[in-house]
């Protein structure tokens, strides 16, 4: 009962937080040799794109896989799984890893607490990224009206 009465009063948080986290979110990031990237995660619904691209707009990482909101303690968490990755869209192979991240939203800004779920070796870090929600531009129709 107790159970069924917690899951009740958090599966409305996490679908609201769900809502809130669709669309493009990105930060400009600096790698150990002061070179830009920038990293992006877009959700849709229950699934994620993942990139990272060099100051050129060039693709340098590129993942797809299925999000889910937990909760660990006190802390909310983003769960990406059944990862499929490679240096494009067209250039992935399924990876045996899952993500997981502590997360906190505050309008447009959201803080990730990144890679602190295993050691991923130099390529992942872990890291506190301050990502952006990203807001299409607007059609030129819409802004004459």
């Amino acid at each position: 009962l107790v159970l069924g009465f917690a899951t009740a009063c958090v599966t409305p948080a996490f679908g609201q937080d769900l809502e809130a986290l669709a669309g493009k979110w990105s930060c400009q990031k600096t790698n150990e040799d002061g070179a830009r990237y920038t990293q992006q995660i877009e959700i849709k619904k229950d699934k994620f794109t993942y990139k990272i691209t060099d100051k050129d707009g060039d693709t340098q990482i590129y993942a797809e896989g299925d999000v889910k909101l937990d909760k660990a303690g006190p802390f909310k968490t983003i769960v990406l799984s059944n990862i499929k990755a490679g240096q494009s869209p067209t250039q992935i192979d399924p990876i045996d890893d899952t993500f997981t991240s502590i997360y906190k939203l505050d309008g447009d800004v959201c803080l990730m607490v990144m890679n602190f779920d295993k050691d991923r070796g130099d390529q992942f870090k872990p890291s506190l990224d301050v990502m952006r929600k990203v807001v299409a531009p607007k059609k030129a129709a819409d802004a004459a009206k």
